[in-house]
């Protein structure tokens, strides 16, 4: 998705508005600012406060969001995906979110890959970023593969809302979070 087609609403628009691309550890690649005062038109811009011209942010990509309000808040524009999202993971944490503009049912999201059995877990984050529960990939305690809460007791009823932020474990760059398409 296009960063420009990510637009602040609400008040004090030109108060302290950034973006940063995390990667997959979770430190910030880049930081962009809404600026509505330099340019014609409002945009994004970069640390040089040159606008952002061809910055994509790609589909299950985190960012870290600072706004100075809460009557601010980013909307954003484009054609919702009809295919998986799948997210490479990372031998540690990878910086993750639902990709989609709905909700998605924990069970619904497939590790693949190498060593499925080897620490592959999902971290659900509050709005500040912090962890509100953990659940771990289970293979082998029940006849099929499920998640499982810290007790290793299968999860159900558990959603990932549109566009909530996850840490996700992994333990090998081979393996993935497969997201279901939303049915249209």
């Amino acid at each position: 998705m296009p960063l420009q087609s990510i637009v602040p609403q609400g008040e004090d628009l030109s108060d302290n508005i950034a973006v940063a691309t995390l990667d997959a550890a979770g430190y910030t690649v880049d930081t962009y600012v809404w600026n509505d005062w330099s340019y014609d038109d409002p945009c994004w811009v970069d640390d040089s406060f040159e606008k952002a011209e061809g910055v994509t942010i790609a589909s299950g990509s985190a960012l870290w969001v600072q706004a100075s309000s809460i009557a601010q808040a980013l909307q954003s524009a484009g054609k919702v995906a009809t295919e998986d999202a799948v997210v490479q993971l990372k031998n540690g944490n990878t910086a993750v979110g639902n990709p989609f503009p709905v909700d998605v049912d924990l069970q619904d999201i497939v590790p693949e890959g190498d060593d499925l059995s080897d620490n592959i877990a999902i971290a659900t984050l509050d709005e500040a970023g912090y962890t509100v529960d953990t659940y771990v990939w289970n293979d082998w305690s029940y006849d099929d593969p499920c998640w499982v809460n810290d007790s290793f007791e299968k999860v159900e009823g558990v959603t990932i809302s549109a566009g909530q932020g996850l840490w996700v474990q992994g333990s090998s760059d081979t393996q993935y979070l497969r997201f279901p398409a939303p049915t249209l």
